[in-house]
C-alpha cells in the first residue's frame, strides 16, 4: 500500500511538470504561429517555416510528453523508474514511434497521431493533435490570452536584444537581428532558420528606411558569400587565395557587424 501511495506521489509529480511544460509549448506555438500567417502568400517560405518551428519547438514538448506517459504508465503498473522527471530527452523517430505504440489505448492511437503529426508540414496539425493527446491524459490546455501573449513577447524582446548585443559571431548573428527587427515592425515573434532568411528581410521592406535596409542586405549576402567561401576552401587547389577571400570578407562583415548592431538595438524608421 505504501508503495501504490509512493508511485502515486511520482505520477503526480511527473504530470504537473508535464502541464508546466505544456503551458509553455502551447504560448510559444500559439505565437510563433500568427508570424507564420504573413507568409501564406509564399507557399516554399511558410513550408520551411512551419517545418523549423515544428523541429525547434515542437519537437521537445512531444518528446517530454511521450516520455512522461511512458514513466506514468510503468508507476501505474508497478515498475521502478528513477527520479529523472527533469532530464532533457532528445527521442529520435523510431523512439517516438516506439514509446507511442507501447501506451496503453486510447492514449497510444492519439500519440501515433502525434508523432505523425510532428513529420508533417504544418503546426496546426500538430497543435491539433497536442490538443487531443493531452485532453486524453487529464491535461488542460489553455489558449493564450492577450496579457500572456505580451508578457511573452516581452520577454522574447528581452533575450533578442541581449543575444543581439552579446554576439560576436559574423554569421550567427544575422538571425537574431532579423528576429529582433521583425519582432519590432510587426509586433510578431518568429524564428528565423537559414533557408528562410531572404524570404524574411523581404517582409521588412518598407519597414525599415532604404538605408536600413540597403544594410541588412549587403550584411546578407555578404554572410552568403563567406559561407560560400569557407566551404569551397576545404581541400581547394587555390586555398590559398581562398583563404585571403575569406578574410577579407570576415573583415568587412566586422566593420559591419556594429552598424547591423545599432540598427538592431535602435528603433526601426518608418
Amino acid at each position: 500500500m505504501e508503495k501504490s501511495s509512493e508511485n502515486a506521489e511520482k505520477r503526480r509529480r511527473l504530470l504537473d511538470s508535464l502541464q508546466n511544460n505544456l503551458d509553455e509549448a502551447m504560448l510559444d506555438l500559439q505565437i510563433y504561429k500568427k508570424a507564420l500567417a504573413l507568409f501564406e502568400d509564399d507557399p516554399s517560405t511558410s513550408t520551411v517555416l512551419h517545418k523549423h518551428l515544428l523541429e525547434t519547438v515542437a519537437t521537445p514538448i512531444t518528446d517530454k510528453f511521450l516520455y512522461t506517459l511512458d514513466m506514468s504508465n510503468k508507476l501505474k503498473t508497478g515498475v521502478e523508474i528513477g527520479d529523472n522527471s527533469n532530464e532533457t530527452l532528445v527521442l529520435s523517430t523510431a523512439d517516438r514511434a516506439s514509446l507511442a505504440k507501447t501506451l496503453p489505448e486510447p492514449l497510444s492511437v492519439k500519440a501515433q497521431s502525434l508523432v505523425e503529426a510532428l513529420a508533417g508540414e504544418t503546426i496546426d496539425a500538430f497543435m491539433d493533435a497536442l490538443r487531443a493527446l493531452a485532453e486524453e491524459s487529464g491535461l488542460s490546455v489553455k489558449n493564450s490570452d492577450e496579457n500572456s501573449e505580451l508578457s511573452k513577447l516581452h520577454a522574447y524582446h528581452k533575450d533578442l536584444t541581449a543575444q543581439v548585443a552579446s554576439e560576436t559571431d559574423k554569421i550567427a548573428l544575422l538571425p537574431k537581428v532579423i528576429a529582433l527587427l521583425f519582432l519590432k515592425v510587426y509586433n510578431k515573434a518568429i524564428l528565423v532558420p537559414e533557408r528562410a532568411i531572404s524570404a524574411i528581410i523581404s517582409r521588412l521592406k518598407g519597414k525599415l528606411s532604404d538605408s536600413a535596409f540597403k544594410l541588412l542586405t549587403d550584411y546578407h549576402n555578404a554572410t552568403v558569400t563567406l559561407s560560400a567561401l569557407r566551404a569551397a576552401a576545404t581541400g581547394a587547389e587555390d586555398e590559398d587565395c581562398l583563404v585571403d577571400r575569406i578574410l577579407t570578407k570576415e573583415e568587412h562583415l566586422e566593420e559591419m557587424m556594429p552598424k547591423l548592431k545599432a540598427l538592431a538595438l535602435g528603433k526601426p524608421e518608418n
